[in-house]
């Protein structure tokens, strides 16, 4: 009889000897596991089927039974098996000739000839799993060596970086992935309500400087999720992400900021105006070395500056293979993964969405579908890591009046992922003078979310414009200012 321990593999009327080049594989593993599902049948095919796959197996053969089996499993309701009800399978999916050579059926009937243990198959159906990953493991780093002897030294060090790094990330991200796995929905209920009483939280997500903000789009910066904001050129898109960011790497939490129109020294400009409340202006022209009070306003923000978790990455041109490539290393280099292997609290700025070349644009593809597709990544990458993203996007020329999606130049198509929508603009005339600009000379208008109430048709959050020195500061919502007006509360202007 075959000998599992042995470690050997199908008989050679099946599946020929031994290949020089097999690797990472043991047939005496694979076929105890077949022969222990046709004996214990389809509760055992259910237990080991979560363990392994068809392709999890190395020999063809062995690969073809295990489907035939989940064919009769899941389609034909089967329960127990024989070799008649197999074969009759095997026609079923269209393996004639699986089921009319000698060699095969005198193989099933071997498998039907042996004596496993459930215990026993589904510690060998580990021993197939892992030597599934080893030989995927073997075939990327083929595939990486293959790539790189067709180097040609013009290309970017991204680039090169890339094809290393990419296909290494993409297999460790499916080993790790637990989205596969069933589960009763209310699985350890009474443990995650009690965990969520024993540590209320304000806020679900990360929290910004702008609380009402945070409330509308459902809680803050939620892990997983891409919220958007959308605004016209020089509307403030970049002076709001850098209030964002500047808050939270306050709090010591780490900062990707990606930008695709600036560069650092304007970041750091823009980031030592908003530390130390002395103009931008004077801080770009260096105006502030001759005033005694700036100077020292400025220095003495020095080490918190120079603290601060924020990373910042200029990414203009760049593909977003080489983008997410670049987020990939700051993820495991300044934030690293819990137990989980989700991310660490923390933040990645994209400003903003665009097409970085034309080169985006391949294969008579569309813009608005280049965009859909650049979004469809951000936001798998955002799931796949836990994160929160904080992207913006530009708004075309109806979204000076208009409020809501269909103002997003490119298409609407990248709203179906985003998690918020919230729209930057700076408020017309006919709305400051009802509402004048003490109150707020922009507002937010948050008007998709996935997770929060959003607002009004004609609500917004007013924000109080000090771009002199990069920063926003929140106001009260429209309908707060009248209410409070209606009860003759005290303005907002006259508060603390």
């Amino acid at each position: 009889m075959f000998q599992v321990s042995g470690g050997g593999i199908p008989r050679e009327s099946v599946v020929g000897r031994p290949k020089a080049n097999a690797k990472c594989q043991d047939g005496g593993a694979e076929r105890a596991v077949l022969a222990a599902i046709l004996r214990h049948g389809a509760d055992g095919f259910m237990e080991i089927e979560e363990i392994v796959g068809a392709k999890d197996f190395y020999w063809p053969v062995n690969q073809r039974i295990f489907n035939i089996l989940r064919h009769l499993v899941h389609e034909r309701d089967a329960r127990t098996f024989d070799e008649p009800t197999i074969l009759a399978g095997a026609k079923a999916q269209g393996l004639e000739d699986f089921a009319g050579r000698a060699r095969e059926q005198e193989y099933l009937g071997s498998l039907f000839a042996e004596h496993v243990s459930l215990d026993n198959a589904r510690s060998l159906a580990t021993v197939v799993f892992k030597l599934s990953m080893a030989r995927a493991a073997y075939y990327t780093t083929l595939a990486i060596q293959k790539s790189l002897e067709q180097m040609t030294g013009d290309e970017k060090i991204t680039d090169i970086l890339g094809l290393v790094e990419n296909p290494i990330f993409d297999f460790t991200s499916k080993l790790t992935s637990t989205n596969e796995t069933l589960v009763p929905l209310g699985l350890a209920f009474a443990k995650q309500m009690q965990t969520q009483m024993t540590h209320p939280v304000d806020v679900v997500g990360l929290p910004t400087c702008f609380p009402c903000w945070d409330k509308a789009i459902g809680g803050g910066l939620r892990r997983g999720t891409v919220n958007l904001l959308g605004a016209r050129p020089k509307a403030g898109k970049s002076f709001f992400c850098l209030n964002v960011a500047y808050h939270l790497a306050r709090a010591g939490i780490p900062v990707l900021l990606l930008d695709t129109e600036l560069n650092r020294q304007t970041q750091m400009n823009r980031l030592a105006a908003l530390a130390s409340n002395v103009e931008l202006s004077r801080i770009e022209t260096g105006q502030f070395g001759s005033v005694p009070e700036e100077r020292d306003a400025v220095l003495s923000v020095r080490e918190q500056v120079e603290a601060l978790p924020i990373t910042y990455c200029s990414i203009a041109g760049q593909s977003l293979k080489c983008v997410l490539s670049l987020a990939r290393r700051w993820l495991m280099k300044n934030v690293g993964l819990d137990d989980a292997g989700q991310a660490r609290p923390c933040l990645l700025v994209y400003d903003y969405i665009k097409l970085m070349n034309s080169d985006d644009i391949k294969g008579g593809l569309q813009e608005f579908q280049v965009l859909g597709f650049l979004l469809s990544e951000l936001h798998n990458w955002a799931l796949r890591w836990g994160l929160p993203i904080l992207a913006t996007v530009q708004l075309n020329r109806d979204g000076v009046e208009k409020e809501g999606g269909q103002v997003i130049a490119g298409s609407d198509r990248i709203l179906w992922l985003c998690s918020s929508f919230t729209i930057l603009k700076r408020k017309l005339k006919e709305e400051l003078a009802e509402d004048p600009p003490a109150n707020g000379t922009h507002k937010l208008v948050v008007t998709d979310t996935r997770y929060g109430p959003a607002m009004e048709p004609t609500d917004y959050i007013n924000l109080k414009s000090e771009l002199k020195c990069a920063r926003f500061v929140e106001g009260r919502t429209w309908s707060q200012e009248l209410a409070n007006s209606a009860t003759g509360n005290t303005p907002i202007e006259e508060m603390d």
